[in-house]
């Protein structure tokens, strides 16, 4: 058996009293695990299937087959954070984003991402980067050089529709956006470092206009993002 490292994206029932962990590892990338016996009444499997967690897991990790963990141990259970009612809501919405956009050519990013967001005290910014990452790597990047139907610099809204800026000539509905927000977009899609600059206004109205255009032009439904909105 081999060990190896990673984070617990998702659990859920399998059979009748095991779990399938969707567990993403340091070496093997994003897969799904059987942990045997995890619902048995007298469990000792509890810690191995803990949501949002670090574990390392030993199993042979064979591709293309659902293998069982064998053993392992919880390295990082970060208790001290799940009390914190947002901390759960966020990282559920880490671990969706994570699952269904997870992309094996681009590994390292995914991994290190999710690791940073468990952690980080600005979990709406650390999802603002990832969510900006996997539109770059989706090829689905807006234009924010200017309005993307004329080309004027003289911009008044983000389109999500259109893809980019809008001037206010050719705003359809009349409703402008907030410089900061039109700020943060461009800095984003301009690679500048403006982690700073998002700690000073509404990162959340941010997240939520990627999280729209990647819905919309990635063709996604984001189920923990929902019901963060209707909080």
């Amino acid at each position: 058996m081999n060990p190896d490292c990673g984070y617990v994206l998702a659990v859920v029932p399998y059979r009748e009293h095991d779990a399938m962990i969707t567990f993403l590892s340091e070496n093997h990338g994003l897969m799904r695990l059987i942990l045997p016996g995890y619902y048995k009444p007298k469990s000792k499997q509890g810690k191995l299937g803990l949501e949002y967690s670090y574990v390392k897991y030993e199993s042979k990790f064979n591709d293309n087959q659902l293998n069982r963990i064998t053993g392992g141990e919880l390295l990082d259970g970060y208790l001290t954070r799940r009390s914190d009612f947002d901390w759960l809501l966020y990282s559920s919405c880490l671990s969706e984003i994570t699952i269904r956009c997870y992309d094996e050519e681009y590994h390292d990013l995914f991994y290190a991402m999710f690791a940073k967001g468990l952690r980080d005290t600005s979990q709406v910014i650390t999802l603002i980067e990832l969510v900006k990452n996997i539109i770059e790597i989706q090829g689905i990047t807006p234009d924010v050089t200017g309005c993307v139907i004329c080309g004027s610099s003289l911009i008044s809204q983000f389109s999500v529709e259109q893809g980019g800026y809008l001037c206010q000539q050719h705003v359809r509905n009349h409703r402008h956006n907030q410089k900061e927000l039109l700020i943060a977009l461009k800095g984003l899609f301009t690679r500048e470092s403006i982690r700073d600059y998002l700690e000073e206004i509404d990162a959340k109205q941010v997240l939520s206009v990627l999280i729209d255009y990647l819905e919309y032009h990635g063709d996604y439904k984001f189920n923990s993002w929902k019901l963060i909105s209707n909080v």
